[in-house]
């Protein structure tokens, strides 16, 4: 009898324990979903005004129309008055890693401001290349903003590396950037579908 019961109380303890286990691990996932929901949220507001992802973003397709055939542009935000700082089309004609980003970056660091003082955000019409996102961490830009994703380039049959922005992101421990997709997503991809249907004919 008396072991009987003490095997009855491990045993209890044991689902107690696994219980708590359960529990602790619904807490965790309900704080990663809050922490989550926060961040869309804080991306709206960036810096100190309220920035409108989609003007920027019609800028930068706006810029696209410079190069068609290779239709990535960037613009680049000064995240606490919303001013743009710098605009950039794609290059790659003249040198191959002339993307739109780096063309963007090369003209904020050529016109003399200070871009290190002040919090950006680069708005771009498709998800940075590895070589584009590493430059952007190198620039400091805290925010990507960015329209078609590279998995929708690669179903196009363009040619991208296979590592995506956020992956290079986690990988860059220091600095932080946040970024965010999809943005006027339909009207982004249109522009590289019909590049794609130029380079078939």
């Amino acid at each position: 009898m008396g072991d009987g019961f003490a095997g009855r109380i491990v045993l209890r303890r044991d689902l107690l324990e696994a219980l708590a286990l359960i529990v602790a691990g619904a807490v965790f996932y309900l704080c990663v979903d809050c922490v989550r929901a926060a961040t869309v949220d804080d991306l709206v507001e960036l810096g100190t005004v309220m920035l409108d992802h989609e003007q920027y973003m019609r800028r930068a397709i706006e810029l696209a129309g410079n190069v068609p055939e290779l239709p990535f542009a960037a613009v680049i935000v000064n995240q606490e008055t919303g001013e743009v700082l710098s605009e950039g089309w794609n290059k790659s004609s003249i040198n191959p890693t002339w993307h739109g980003e780096i063309d963007a970056i090369n003209h904020m660091v050529e016109s003399g401001l200070d871009f290190e003082a002040a919090p950006l955000a680069l708005y771009t019409t498709a998800e940075p290349c590895p070589m584009c996102q590493g430059a952007i961490h190198w620039t400091g830009i805290e925010t990507v903003v960015f329209g078609s994703s590279i998995r929708f380039l690669q179903q196009l049959g363009w040619k991208q590396i296979d590592i995506l922005a956020q992956e290079v992101a986690h990988r860059t421990p220091f600095s932080k950037c946040t970024l965010m997709g999809g943005i006027l997503e339909d009207e982004c991809n249109s522009l590289f579908e019909a590049a794609s249907r130029k380079h078939r004919k």
